[in-house]
Formats: C-alpha cells, sequence, structure tokens
C-alpha cells in the first residue's frame, strides 16, 4: 500500500519541482539593489499549474499534432536501453576476465580503467568524429554515421559513447565488490574444498551480488540519461531531447512536463526492478556451497 501512495506523490513532486524550477528567474528582481519577489514567484507557478491542467487547451494540441513525440522517444529510449544492455555485459565479462587474470595482469587492467574513468564523454565523441572523418579521407569508406541531418538516425556512435563512462563504473563497481566477497568465509571454504575459481565465481559470487548488481544500475541509466541530451544535441539528432527546446520556445508547461516525465521512465523503471529484486532477495542468506 505505501508503495501505490509513494508513486503519485514522487510524480507530484516532480512536477512541483518543474514548476518552481522554471519559476526561479522571476523570484529575483535587479533593480537599484538585489530584491526577492515572491508574488511574481507564486503567480508564474500559479500560471503555469493552471496550464497543466487544461489538456484540452488548442495551443498544446497543436504543439501535440506538430512534435513527433512517439517517433522520436523511440529512437531515443532504443539508444538508452541498447546502451544499458552494452554497460551490462561489457561490464559484467570486464569483471570476470579482471577476476580470471593473472594478477599481474589484472592490476595493469585496473589501472587502465582508473585512467580512462578521467576522460569526459565529450573526449570520447571528438576522438570518434576525428577517427571516422579519417578513415573517410584515408580509404573513401563511409561504415558509421555520424550526424542526424538530412533524416539519419545514427545509432552505432551514440551507443557506444553514451555507454563509455558507465561501463568503466559498472566494472570498477564489479571488481570492488567481486575483491569483498572473495574475503568471505563461503568462498574460502569452497576454495577449500578444492572447487575452481571459475566455478566460485561463476555459481556462488555473481549469484549474491546480483541484487548490488541491479540497484547499480540506477547510478548507469542516470549517466545514460545525463549523457543522451549533450549528445543528440552535439551530433543534430532527432531524439526525444530536441522536444524539451520546442516546449520552452513556445512557453508550453504541459508538453515540458510530459516531456520529462516521459524521459525519466527508463530510471523509474529500473527503480522498480531493484525494488522487487530486494524484496525477493530479502532475509535470504548467501548461496550455499
Amino acid at each position: 500500500m505505501y508503495k501505490f501512495l509513494e508513486i503519485p506523490f514522487r510524480i507530484f513532486l516532480m512536477v512541483s519541482g518543474i514548476l518552481f524550477v522554471f519559476a526561479l528567474p522571476s523570484l529575483v528582481g535587479i533593480r537599484d539593489t538585489l530584491t526577492i519577489n515572491f508574488q511574481p514567484f507564486w503567480e508564474y507557478v500559479e500560471a503555469n499549474f493552471q496550464k497543466i491542467i487544461q489538456l484540452g487547451s488548442t495551443s498544446f494540441i497543436r504543439l501535440y499534432e506538430q512534435m513527433n513525440l512517439a517517433e522520436s522517444y523511440l529512437y531515443s529510449m532504443t539508444i538508452v536501453f541498447s546502451s544499458l544492455l552494452v554497460v551490462v555485459f561489457v561490464g559484467l565479462a570486464a569483471a570476470i576476465l579482471v577476476q580470471m587474470a593473472p594478477k599481474r595482469l589484472g592490476n595493469l587492467f585496473k589501472k587502465g580503467i582508473n585512467f580512462f574513468e578521467a576522460v569526459p564523454d565529450l573526449l570520447i565523441l571528438f576522438l570518434f568524429q576525428f577517427f571516422v572523418i579519417t578513415l573517410y579521407k584515408t580509404t573513401g569508406l563511409k561504415f558509421l554515421q555520424l550526424y542526424g541531418n538530412f533524416g539519419h538516425k545514427p545509432y552505432v556512435i551514440p551507443i557506444i559513447t553514451v555507454s563509455f563512462l558507465p561501463t568503466l563504473f559498472l566494472i570498477q563497481f564489479f571488481i570492488k565488490v567481486l575483491e569483498e566477497e572473495g574475503l568471505r568465509d563461503y568462498v574460502l571454504y569452497g576454495k577449500a574444498k578444492g572447487l575452481s575459481q571459475f566455478r566460485l565465481l561463476m555459481v556462488h559470487m555473481l549469484r549474491n551480488i546480483f541484487p548490488l548488481y541491479i540497484i547499480q544500475l540506477r547510478t548507469s541509466i542516470w549517466i545514460i540519461l545525463s549523457t543522451i541530451y549533450l549528445l543528440e544535441f552535439m551530433l543534430n539528432i532527432p531524439g526525444f531531447t530536441k522536444n524539451f527546446v520546442i516546449a520552452i520556445g513556445t512557453g508550453e508547461i504541459l508538453m515540458l512536463v510530459i516531456c520529462l516525465l516521459l524521459f525519466t521512465l527508463p530510471l523509474l523503471l529500473i527503480e522498480a526492478i531493484g525494488y522487487l529484486v530486494s524484496r525477493f532477495y530479502k532475509g535470504k542468506e548467501s548461496a550455499s556451497l
């Protein structure tokens, strides 16, 4: 019952936060001195709230007909969830390789991850642009689409760029958790019984850290959503985030609220999955040998 009440309450807080944030410019006035004016602030909030409850307004309907929400949302969410799949599988596979590799090679791999973690997304994007353009000038090959001009919808470059940093963070998380899990009693007992490192890792350790794995995906989806907005703007991709600019430019606060709620839907979905997994594992002990 508590969860059913929490969902509408969180939606209410999100909508209220959007109204308050966009009303902040009206709160501050600058004449001879800096002044705080609450009356224009609340008037602006009230006016926007009236726009939100007017679902049948002609301006909103006209804007909705002009904006191709379904197609652009499907395209952006395809990039988001494809990037999440890349993060999940590459992060898990890399962490397993580090655990199974010799100690010296594993330490070298960790240093490489720590180094590339400091590389910003923009630099990765510029490097991909440089690589594709140089390859095209040198060989004439053009197998990767960079920009979304003339109706093009690139997938490979956006997915790789968006998933780069979340993958590194997830690998670091996995390495740390698996190292801590390797010191637990059941792992030491399994080694004493003669079980191989691979069996302990794949059968027992991964099963025990699975709830933490799902919870960590919330951080990954946060990074993906924050990166895709910048990426679609820089590459002129016809994605869903361009609807934010249109809604702000036309002053349709209702359309902006709808776009923002749809944009955060993957995060709410991951949180719901994390909640179900934690409820399923609640009270369960580590997998026995």
